[in-house]
């Protein structure tokens, strides 16, 4: 089974090009809901949530409703404290994890994140801290791309997240690595020329090809073949491109796959 979805779901340039231009906001989560089955939340990488936002979630979408919640960039970039910063964060998303809706964590680690044997160290301690929801280790350094480093996440028990980047020599390659009962994908779009230069434009800022979408079918049935369930999430939420993406990747998936 593959839950397909994308990064978000809240913002402003898709009115008119996926949610009804005369859509009220508070509506917009029930919308997605009606074309998706999980949705990444993004937005507590930068803030934490009000206890009252976390329960609406809960109680605008159905009951079989996914969510993957990214863990506060305290909690990954600046690592001073997890303990704390993933209880602060666990006890704002009780409502979901109430209603059974809360499916994991994602912990996306910068790029100045090496594999090192402090770095490994501060991945064990996450299990410890994060009460037995699953969570999932994105990395944004080539040295994390090994056989070893998979091996290492899956001892720890924690979920490996492949990605789709641009084609940079220190960033990570495309590897479709199960570490736990289920695989993760998260595809950023490839624009190299924006991704370390803000200036020159959205980092995120990429229209993915069905041609460049079909590239993924292999590595998501060599997903399927480990994983019970895996989760395909579109971060390039520039300009709407990734629920446009994310609704083509659907219908190529559906084919060939049980997609949710």
């Amino acid at each position: 089974m593959i839950y397909l979805g994308t990064s978000g779901y809240h913002f402003l340039d898709w009115a008119g090009s996926f949610y009804p231009p005369d859509l009220p906001k508070e509506q917009w989560l029930q919308y997605y809901a009606r074309h998706f089955s999980v949705l990444e939340v993004n937005t507590t990488y930068y803030g934490l949530p009000k206890l009252e936002t976390v329960a609406g979630w809960a109680q605008r979408t159905p009951d079989n409703f996914q969510f993957i919640v990214k863990v506060h960039k305290e909690t990954t970039h600046e690592r001073k404290n997890e303990a704390r910063d993933l209880a602060n964060l666990l006890e704002l998303l009780e409502p979901l994890r109430a209603a059974g809706k809360l499916s994991g964590l994602l912990a996306q680690f910068p790029a100045s994140f090496h594999a090192t044997a402090q770095n490994e160290y501060y991945l064990y301690k996450l299990t410890e801290h994060s009460h037995e929801i699953p969570v999932f280790v994105e990395f944004r350094h080539a040295g994390w791309d090994t056989d070893r480093a998979v091996e290492l996440v899956k001892e720890m028990k924690l979920g490996w997240v492949a990605v789709d980047l641009p084609r940079i020599r220190s960033l990570p390659n495309a590897r479709p690595a199960v570490t736990s009962d289920r695989g993760y994908v998260r595809l950023h779009g490839r624009n190299s020329e924006t991704w370390y230069n803000p200036k020159a434009g959205d980092r995120y800022a990429w229209d993915y090809s069905e041609r460049e979408l079909r590239e993924w079918v292999p590595r998501i049935q060599a997903l399927e073949s480990r994983a019970e369930l895996s989760y395909l999430f579109f971060n390039n939420c520039h300009m709407g491109w990734a629920v446009k993406n994310a609704l083509l990747m659907k219908d190529i998936l559906q084919r060939q796959f049980e997609v949710a």
